[in-house]
């Protein structure tokens, strides 16, 4: 690894470990298998990835980010509390059989993204950021609106729904009644759909 790579991954770490405490307040704690293992930079990417490598523990992951992130504030720190988020419950290595997120899941995980981006850079950044999204990943745009909507109603819904299930991706139509988390059944339908990119 060069200098340049090593405080690039410092630099890394110290984003996720400053956001950390500010995830586990919105949702709560890690699932105790989670492990994380550090971040990877990829110049052949376009988006961030968590990666599930090694089967003995699958629950352990690593971030690889790509190199058109670090040239950019503000999608550095999007991208790394989007990851950052989904460590929280992660997929997990699965083998050939994908697990599949929902649309709950990548809705909190921009949620996630867009509280840090308001509280660094503020509303205009935030809305400069969910119309790119809304014109270039509107699937995104899209969860993120359910989940907001949600919060809106109940801003303690997914830690509730997470106490029912810690990990996120599991949760059922029937946890939002037993965690006394109201939303409207279109609502709840949409957001454990499993999502689509």
């Amino acid at each position: 690894m060069s200098v340049s790579q090593s405080v690039t991954i410092t630099k890394l770490e110290k984003i996720r470990t400053s956001w950390l405490p500010a995830v586990e307040f919105l949702f709560g704690k890690p699932v105790t298998e989670a492990e994380f293992i550090g971040f990877e930079l990829n110049e052949h990417t376009q988006t961030p990835v968590t990666l599930f490598e090694d089967e003995s523990k699958p629950f352990s992951y690593k971030i690889q980010m790509p190199q058109k992130s670090l040239t950019n504030e503000v999608l550095l720190l999007a991208d790394v509390m989007h990851e950052l988020c989904h460590g929280l419950y992660p997929l997990g290595y699965q083998g050939n059989n994908e697990r599949k997120t929902t649309v709950l899941c990548e809705g909190a995980a921009i949620y996630g993204a867009v509280v840090a981006l308001r509280q660094v850079f503020g509303d205009e950044c935030v809305d400069e950021y969910l119309n790119v999204l809304q014109e270039k990943a509107f699937s995104y745009y899209d969860a993120f609106s359910y989940v907001a909507v949600l919060l809106a109603d109940d801003p303690q819904a997914i830690k509730k729904l997470r106490e029912r299930h810690p990990f996120l991706q599991d949760v059922t139509k029937p946890d939002f009644a037993t965690a006394d988390v109201k939303a409207d059944v279109k609502i709840k339908d949409i957001l454990l759909m499993t999502f689509r990119p």
